[in-house]
C-alpha cells in the first residue's frame, strides 16, 4: 500500500481549539462506485479562519481532480452517517437530531448540489443506513476467468430485491437504524431525470417506523448488509462502559414488505454472542466499538472492533455456522436425526497495543483480493488479510509530509484520523484527518506482486471487463494499472471484445470505446490514438442520431428501413455519391427544414473529419512501420459509417441547402462531398494499403480546400495523467490550486475539448462561444467544455443535448466554470 497523493488546505492556522472539538462528534468519508468521494468537516476549506466557519460540513469531491472540493451543504447538528446509493445518483446524509436527507447534483453539476428528498425522525440520532437492494448483482466466476466471453465469465448471481412490488420490480428506498433501536424506511419516489431537476424545495416523505428488538435499547454501532433472499441484516452492539451489554452484539433480519403504497417492516432476532465467547477472553472490560459486516452482501462473517481497559484494541473475525448436535434414540423421529442450530463462532483476531478507531472493508470479494484496513488511535492504518487476519502493511498520516515543507510545524502535531474509506472496487484507500486533508493509497498491488506478468494481464483485463459489463467507473483501476503492461492490457481487451457476439458487442459498444480512450490516454504517445478513438465514439453517435431520425414512407415493409437499405446500397462500393441516391427512395429521407437547419453544426463537424482523415493519410502511411494502435484511417467501420452519413447529408442539401457544410475552396466549381465520397470509398477497399494514386490525390487535397482544425484542450491537469508514472510520489496537492507536476500539455495539436484558435468550442454543440464565455461547465476527466445554457431549439437536438446533459463523452462529470 503506497501512498498516490495527500491533498491538504493550502492556508496555515493555529487550530488547537479546533482539534478539541473532535472528540465530541466523528468525521465521515464514503467513496461512490463513481468514485467521488463525500466527506465531512469541521469548518470550510475554503476559510482562512476555520474557528469562525466552525461547523459540520460536508463536501465532495472527484479523485481525479481532489484539489477542486464543492461544498454539498452545512447541518445545525454532528453528522452522523454518509452513504451513496450503488449508482453515485443520491447521497444520503444523516445527523444526531434524526433529520435524514437525499441529495442529488443540481443541474447534473457535480459542484452544484441540492436536497432532494427530507425525512424527520425527531429526537433520533442516525447510526447507521443503507439504500434498498435492487437484486442486480454481477459476479466473476472464478473457475471460468481466463474465458473471453463475458456472458460465460461473468453472470447474473442470485439475488432478490429488498422490497418488491408488482412483478417483481425492485423499489428504491432507504432503511436507517438509530441509536435507541428504531428502525425506519421510506421509499424514493420514481422520478424520472427530468422531474428531479425541476424540483426546488426538498420534498417530505413519510417514513415507517419499528422497534429493533423486543424492547428498545441504547446502541452506538451498527451495520447494515443484504442477503440473498431479499432480507435486510442488522448487527448492533453498546460500547457504552456503563452499559451491562456492552461487550454484547446483537444480530436482527428485517424483512421489508410494500403493500399498496405504504411499507411494513418485520425485525426477527437472530443468534447473538458476547465478546467474552470469542478469543478475548484474556482480556478485560472490551468495548465495542465498531461492528461491520465483511461484505455488504454477506451475511455469514462480521468484524468487531473493539478496545480494552488496558488502552489496546481487539480485532476479531465472528462467522455464522450450523452446529449439529446428536439426539437421544429415545427422541429420534428418524434414524440419526441430529438438532442443527446457528451459533458465531470466533475464527481470527488481530492485536494492537493502541486503540481502534476506524473500521473499513473491501465491498467486493473480487479474485480474492479482500481486505480490512483499519485506522489506530497513534495515527497508523493497518491492512489486514480477510481470511487470516495476517498484517499486510502498516503506514502512518505522520511521517507522510513534503520534506521541503518546514511552515507551521503545530499543524502536524495535531492531526488524527478522522475517517477511512476504500474505493467501490478497491483499488484506492482514502484517510480523511481531522482538518479536512485527503490522504489516498494505492493497494492492489497486494493482489499484483504475487502474479507473473500473463497473470497480471488477465487479472487487470477481468478488472475493466468488470466494469464494461457493470458500468462502475473504472478511475481507481487507471490509477493502479502499471503502464509496463498497458499496451498488452488494450490488446487483450480489445481482442476479446471483437470475440464476443455481435448483439454483446452492440450493448457494450460506446462503454469500451470510453474505456479504451481513457487507457490510451495514460501514456505520452497514446495520445493521437485517444483522440481518434474519440472522434470515433462522436462519429457513431452522430450516426445514431442521425438514423433515428429517419421514417420509412411504407409501413408495409417491416424488415427493411431506410438505415438498412442505405448500408446495403453502400455495400457495392460505388465511388459516385449521386449514382448512389439513384438507388434510394429519397421520400424515406424527408425531413423539415428546421430540423435540417439545426443539424448543420453536427453535419459540418462530419465533413471536418472527413478532410482531416484525408489529409493526414499520406502523413500517417509515411509512419506506418512506427505507430501502433488504433488508427482511424484503417478502420472500415468508421470510414463506411463516414459514407453513410455523406450520403444523408447529400440528399438534406437538396432539401435544404443551409444544412451543409461550409468549405474554403479554391474553385468554386470543386464539389466537394462529391470528392470526400469517392476519395473515401477507394480508402475503404483497402484501408491498411491504400494506393499510391488515393495517396497523390490526398496529397493535392489541402490545396483545394481549407483543411478546418478540430477543437482541442491546450492542457489538461489531473491524477491520471501520462506524467504520474515520471514523477516522485506521494503527489503534494492544496485545494483549490491545481497541482502544476500533473499539467500534462500534449504533443499532438488535435485533441478534444475545448479551444480553438483561442475561441472556445463547444464540446457537446460544436459551437464556438467565444473567448471568454460567463460560464461554463468543464469535464473534470478530459477537461472538455460545453455551454451551461440549452441553445437547442429542435426535438432532434433536444435528443443530441440529451445524451450527454449527465456526464461527458468520457463518461466524466461536469462541474461549473465561471470566468
Amino acid at each position: 500500500m503506497d501512498l498516490l497523493y495527500t491533498t491538504h488546505r493550502k492556508s496555515n492556522f493555529v487550530t488547537h481549539t479546533l482539534a478539541e472539538t473532535h472528540q465530541n462528534f466523528e468525521l465521515f468519508c464514503a467513496a461512490s462506485s463513481c468514485n467521488v468521494l463525500a466527506f465531512t468537516t469541521a469548518s470550510e476549506l475554503t476559510e482562512q479562519s476555520p474557528i469562525q466557519s466552525w461547523g459540520f460540513h460536508i463536501y465532495v469531491v472527484d479523485l481525479n481532480t481532489p484539489w477542486f472540493p464543492y461544498k454539498v451543504t452545512s447541518s445545525k447538528y454532528p453528522i452522523s452517517t454518509l452513504e451513496w446509493d450503488v449508482l453515485g445518483r443520491f447521497l444520503l446524509v444523516g445527523d444526531r437530531n434524526g433529520n435524514v436527507q437525499l441529495f442529488t447534483q443540481k443541474d447534473n453539476l457535480l459542484s452544484e448540489w441540492k436536497p432532494l428528498y427530507s425525512v424527520r425522525f425527531p429526537g433520533e440520532n442516525i447510526i447507521a443506513a443503507a439504500f434498498f437492494h435492487n437484486g442486480r448483482r454481477m459476479a466473476l466466476q472464478t473457475d471460468k476467468k481466463d474465458q473471453y466471453l463475458y456472458l460465460e465469465k461473468f453472470h447474473k448471481a442470485k439475488f432478490i430485491a429488498s422490497v418488491r412490488q408488482f412483478g417483481g420490480v425492485p423499489v428504491e428506498g432507504v432503511l436507517v437504524v438509530s441509536a435507541t433501536g428504531m428502525l425506519g424506511a421510506f421509499i424514493i419516489p420514481a422520478e424520472s431525470n427530468a422531474n428531479i431537476q425541476k424540483i426546488q424545495e426538498p420534498i417530505q416523505l413519510t417514513p415507517v417506523t419499528e422497534s429493533l428488538g423486543v424492547t428498545r435499547n441504547f446502541y452506538t454501532t451498527a451495520s447494515i448488509c443484504y442477503s440473498r433472499n431479499g432480507s435486510l441484516m442488522v448487527a448492533v452492539g453498546n460500547g457504552d462502559t456503563k452499559s451491562a451489554n456492552s461487550s454484547m452484539i446483537q444480530c436482527f433480519r428485517i424483512t421489508i414488505k410494500k403493500n399498496t403504497d405504504k411499507l411494513e417492516i418485520n425485525s426477527t432476532a437472530l443468534p447473538s454472542f458476547f465478546l467474552a465467547e470469542g478469543l478475548g477472553k484474556d482480556l478485560k472490560d472490551l468495548r465495542v466499538m465498531h461492528v461491520k459486516w465483511v461484505f455488504t452482501e454477506d451475511a455469514d462473517s462480521l468484524i468487531v472492533a473493539s478496545n480494552h481497559a488496558g488502552g489496546g484494541s481487539f480485532v476479531e473475525q465472528w462467522e455464522l455456522t450450523e452446529e449439529s448436535t446428536p439426539i437421544h434414540k429415545l427422541l429420534q423421529s428418524n434414524k440419526n436425526e441430529v438438532f442443527k442450530t446457528l451459533l458465531w463462532i470466533s475464527k481470527n483476531q488481530y492485536r494492537y497495543n493502541t486503540r481502534v478507531m476506524k473500521i473499513c472493508t473491501t465491498r467486493l470479494n473480487f479474485l480474492n483480493c479482500s481486505f480490512i484496513y483499519l485506522a489506530m488511535s497513534d495515527n497508523s492504518i493497518h491492512c489486514l488479510q480477510r481470511d487470516t487476519f495476517k498484517r499486510l502493511t502498516c503506514a502512518n498520516i505522520v511521517s507522510i509530509r513534503d520534506p521541503n515543507d518546514h511552515s507551521n510545524k503545530q499543524i502536524r502535531l495535531g492531526v488524527k484520523i478522522g475517517a477511512i474509506d476504500i474505493s467501490h472496487l478497491g483499488h484506492l484507500f482514502i484517510a480523511l484527518d481531522t482538518f479536512g486533508q485527503l490522504y489516498v493509497h494505492r493497494c492492489n498491488f497486494m493482489c499484483q506482486d504475487q502474479l507473473g506478468t500473463p497473470a497480471l494481464i488477465v487479472q487487470t483485463v477481468n478488472l475493466l471487463e468488470y466494469c464494461l459489463v457493470t458500468g462502475f467507473d473504472c478511475l481507481d483501476i487507471l490509477l493502479t494499472l502499471k503502464i509496463q503492461i498497458l499496451d498488452n492490457v488494450l490488446e487483450r481487451l480489445t481482442e476479446n471484445f471483437h470475440r464476443q457476439p455481435s448483439n454483446v458487442q452492440q450493448y457494450y459498444y460506446v462503454n469500451f470505446l470510453t474505456m479504451k480512450i481513457a487507457l490510451y490516454r495514460l501514456s505520452i504517445s497514446g495520445q493521437q490514438k485517444a483522440h481518434d478513438l474519440s472522434n470515433l465514439l462522436i462519429l457513431h453517435s452522430i450516426l445514431i442520431a442521425f438514423k433515428s431520425l429517419l421514417r420509412p414512407s411504407d409501413l408495409t415493409s417491416h424488415e427493411k428501413g431506410p438505415a438498412e437499405n442505405l448500408a446495403m446500397v453502400l455495400s457495392e462500393s460505388v465511388p459516385d455519391v449521386d449514382k448512389v441516391l439513384l438507388n434510394l427512395e429519397a421520400k424515406d429521407f424527408t425531413m423539415e427544414r428546421s430540423t435540417l437547419q439545426s443539424l448543420q453544426q453536427l453535419i459540418q463537424w462530419v465533413a471536418d473529419l472527413a478532410l482531416n482523415i484525408l489529409a493526414k493519410l499520406p502523413e500517417n502511411r509515411a509512419f506506418m512501420s512506427k505507430s501502433q494502435g488504433y488508427d482511424i484511417s484503417k478502420d472500415i467501420v468508421a470510414l463506411n459509417s463516414i459514407r453513410e452519413l455523406l450520403v444523408m447529408i447529400r440528399i438534406w442539401g437538396l432539401l435544404n441547402p443551409q444544412c451543409l457544410p461550409v468549405f474554403s475552396r479554391s474553385a468554386d466549381n470543386l464539389d466537394i462531398l462529391l470528392t470526400l465520397f469517392r476519395l473515401l470509398t477507394k480508402l475503404s477497399l483497402n484501408p491498411n494499403e491504400p494506393d499510391d494514386l488515393l495517396l497523390d490525390e490526398c496529397c493535392l487535397l489541402p490545396n483545394q480546400v481549407l483543411i478546418p482544425q478540430l477543437q482541442f484542450v491546450p492542457s489538461r491537469t489531473m491524477i491520471a495523467s501520462p506524467l504520474l508514472p515520471h514523477i516522485s510520489l506521494p503527489v503534494m496537492c492544496d485545494y483549490g490550486v491545481e497541482n502544476e507536476a500533473l499539467k500534462f500539455c500534449p504533443e499532438v495539436p488535435i485533441v478534444e475539448g475545448g479551444l480553438s484558435n483561442d475561441n472556445v468550442i463547444d464540446s457537446v454543440m460544436y459551437l464556438q462561444l467565444g473567448r471568454r464565455p460567463p460560464s461554463l461547465r468543464r469535464c473534470t476527466r478530459c477537461g472538455s467544455c460545453s455551454s451551461v445554457i440549452s441553445v437547442a431549439k429542435t426535438a432532434a437536438m433536444k435528443a443530441w443535448e440529451q445524451r450527454w446533459i449527465d456526464k461527458c463523452r468520457c463518461n466524466g462529470f461536469w462541474r461549473l466554470e465561471v470566468a
